[in-house]
């Protein structure tokens, strides 16, 4: 088997999570000193026992890279905080994993310890509310679904317009969604909100060549960068203060996770939603059933359009009823074009018929009068 550091780095479908892992391995590389093949070499050298070598020497070969992978975190620690420092050294980790050589770290490792970040900025429904004021129709529809369904933007990024279900079912509407960085299935909901703003979204999207729900240029997804500074844009609008934080699309997935705790259906049933990995011992209780009773209690504290507002559900619905009306008035036109250049070819077709016709009528005219002239007519009179 041949062992790539590009190889590896193509599988990465997420651009964020690629450049990192790059990163942390460019810098275990050179702290290292050897390249990311030559490491990679070692790694299935070192997990190969050799002839005549003993069971304990062995073990010890093979966890080599286990403790130096521990002294570059260290290392790293010096340099950067320790999320930072942990987030370089999961690239490294995953690079081995991806060529089924994971390496094992030993429990109570710092390598594995972190802390809560302080640095994202603590989203809430209220100011979700504010930002969707100023949001134009594409803007709602990524604001309304982001706090529906508490997605990893990458996944988020990813939907396609096939994969929304059919809007006409009773909201709250099924979606369920394969994860790309778990591969767990998020069994989340569209709401309401979401349903109005899709159809009225939808009918938007005309270019037959472009799968995605939110493109950028036809051919592929709006990017990551583009949608976290729409949402700052938003901030801005809304004059929300940030105070020196970051908003970020992770933000919303935070909401969401803090809001099943909140709202009472627990965090069991907010990861089933969102597609986040639970024990499966919890998982058997949790059918389609249940979460969506679960959805419906949770957008009880996660309404952007709230009840106290209800001339905004009036006006969206007068407004699909309006394009509904449209659409229907723009049918009725096409057919009565059709029908009146139907109509117009066949009257075109007569007036044609007609033309030859009396152009027969006026040649035989012309040949009956020659013909008198000449006195084949007159024979009978003579006689």
């Amino acid at each position: 088997m041949e062992l790539s550091l590009q190889e590896f780095l193509d599988s990465v479908s997420n651009k964020r999570t690629r450049k990192g892992y790059k990163l942390g391995i460019k810098k275990f590389c050179e702290w290292f000193g050897k390249s990311a093949e030559e490491i990679l070499k070692l790694r299935q050298e070192d997990l190969t026992q050799r002839s005549g070598e003993g069971l304990v020497e062995f073990k010890n070969r093979a966890t080599r890279l286990e403790r130096e992978i521990e002294k570059f975190h260290s290392y790293l620690l010096e340099k950067y905080s320790i999320n930072t420092a942990r987030s370089l050294v999961v690239g490294v980790c995953q690079l081995f994993r991806f060529y089924e050589m994971p390496v094992r770290i030993r429990k109570g490792s710092k390598v594995s310890q972190t802390v809560k970040s302080t640095s994202n900025f603590p989203l809430t429904i209220e100011h979700i509310r504010a930002m969707y004021e100023f949001a134009d129709l594409r803007e709602r529809v990524i604001l309304s679904m982001a706090t529906d369904m508490g997605l990893r933007i990458g996944d988020f990024l990813q939907l396609k317009k096939n994969d929304i279900p059919d809007l006409s079912q009773e909201p709250p509407i099924s979606f369920e969604l394969m994860t790309n960085k778990e591969k767990i299935v998020a069994h989340g909901f569209i709401s309401q909100e979401s349903v109005w703003l899709l159809k009225l979204y939808l009918p938007t999207l005309k270019k037959k060549g472009d799968p995605y729900l939110f493109s950028s240029n036809g051919k592929s997804h709006i990017s990551d960068e583009w949608l976290n500074r729409l949402l700052q844009n938003l901030a801005d609008k809304a004059r929300i203060d940030l105070k020196g934080k970051k908003l970020t699309f992770h933000c919303f997935r935070k909401m969401f996770m803090s809001a099943s705790i909140d709202s009472g259906i627990g965090l069991t049933a907010g990861k089933k939603l969102c597609g986040k990995a639970i024990a499966k011992s919890d998982d058997t209780y949790l059918t389609t059933v249940h979460l969506r009773g679960k959805f419906i209690q949770l957008k009880k504290f996660l309404t952007i359009v709230s009840t106290e507002k209800p001339e905004d559900h009036e006006k969206m619905e007068a407004l699909e009823n309006a394009i509904i009306r449209l659409q229907e008035e723009l049918a009725q036109q096409k057919l009565i074009t059709d029908t009146v250049t139907k109509g117009f070819s066949e009257l075109k077709s007569m007036v044609i018929d007609m033309g030859h016709q009396l152009k027969e009528a006026q040649r035989a005219t012309t040949i009956l009068e020659k013909a008198e002239k000449m006195g084949f007519m007159g024979i009978e009179k003579k006689e």
